[in-house]
């Protein structure tokens, strides 16, 4: 089952990988550059967030390491939430961003794996299975 889910979570990570190359493009090409910039500014911001978070919860698993290990990952996940915030705050007030961009780049990860998620029970439902 472990390699299927791996199989699983790397479709999902290609295609958020596409939405963000397509949201990006398609928005420098067809809107203005405040919205195109907030749409590439959250979803970068929500792909390293996705990435730094699986790297610190596969840390936090490991039975070698165990009870330091949960505290580290809940220091690295407040860690990581503020500068989050600190950047997303600073782009706003500075008014580099348009708040709807950044809100659709930061949806991308929301977005593949709903996607992905639908894409995997219509193959299901092709197959009888569900």
């Amino acid at each position: 089952m472990l390699l299927q889910d791996e199989a699983l979570l790397t479709r999902i990570e290609r295609f958020i990988w596409l939405l963000f190359f397509l949201l990006s493009a398609a928005s420098f090409v067809l809107l203005s550059f405040k919205f195109a910039a907030g749409v590439l500014l959250g979803s970068a911001l929500a792909i390293a967030n996705f990435y730094l978070m699986k790297r610190h919860l596969r840390g936090a698993l490991d039975p070698q390491r165990q009870r330091r290990a949960r505290f580290l990952y809940l220091l690295k996940y407040y860690i990581r939430f503020l500068a989050t915030a600190a950047i997303i705050a600073g782009a706003l007030i500075k008014g580099w961003v348009e708040p709807f961009g950044l809100l659709l780049g930061l949806s991308v990860n929301v977005i593949g794996i709903v996607l992905v998620g639908l894409n995997e029970a219509r193959k299901l439902n092709a197959k009888g299975v569900v």
